[in-house]
């Protein structure tokens, strides 16, 4: 899947409340899980790997390529695949998203790095990325596939705080089931247990 060149017809489309709900529900549960030292080590030895700044760009480029919001896997592999010369890489590892790292797929290309994942909530053009070659991708008897890293599976996420997530998660359940909807939910757990998640330190972005 190369990337298209010139204008290409037609336009991105907003998100609807639905593929925005859902995506609030997966993220709220995959970040809710029990915390292991196994999270902890992977947390502090990959904070020492070098860093590189990644462009992504615009929503609506992406999706005149082609690309699925959320996929960054796929995407990133399909569009390296798409140059037999291998002049484009996948490449595996981690986005600094405040006190937690991201499990996420960019290309490289010339010593330039794109991400290449169309995201539906505003996101900066520009952000720090922690290439981890430690990371495998195991085949399972269906056919899926799930990242290791020195042997273990890993989760979409690596927390700093993990009883955080998992009280924002509880808090976000309740609210729902009182009949609130899921996105007024998530704004009012973003502006208490969220923003008192903020206060505490997080990672630092800053370039290596």
């Amino acid at each position: 899947m190369k990337e298209t060149t010139g204008d290409h017809p037609g336009a991105a489309v907003e998100p609807s409340t639905a593929t925005l709900a859902d995506h609030v529900l997966w993220s709220a549960e995959s970040m809710a899980f029990p915390p292991s030292p196994e999270e902890a080590d992977a947390l502090s030895e990959i904070l020492t790997l070098p860093r590189v700044t990644v462009t992504r760009p615009s929503m609506d480029h992406l999706l005149a390529m082609g690309m699925a919001a959320y996929d960054c896997h796929r995407n990133c592999a399909a569009y390296a695949e798409s140059y037999s010369d291998g002049s484009t890489r996948h490449v595996w590892g981690w986005i600094i998203h405040g006190a937690d790292l991201i499990l996420h797929s960019v290309v490289e290309r010339g010593g330039l790095w794109r991400c290449l994942t169309p995201q539906y909530i505003e996101a900066p053009s520009h952000f720090p990325f922690i290439p981890d070659m430690t990371i495998e991708w195991r085949e399972n008897a269906d056919g899926s596939r799930e990242p290791h890293r020195n042997g273990t599976k890993l989760p979409n996420a690596l927390r700093k705080y993990p009883e955080d997530h998992i009280r924002m998660r509880d808090r976000f359940r309740e609210l729902i089931d009182s009949g609130m909807s899921v996105l007024d939910a998530r704004s009012m757990v973003d502006a208490t247990l969220g923003d008192e998640f903020s206060r505490k330190p997080g990672i630092r972005s800053q370039f290596r």
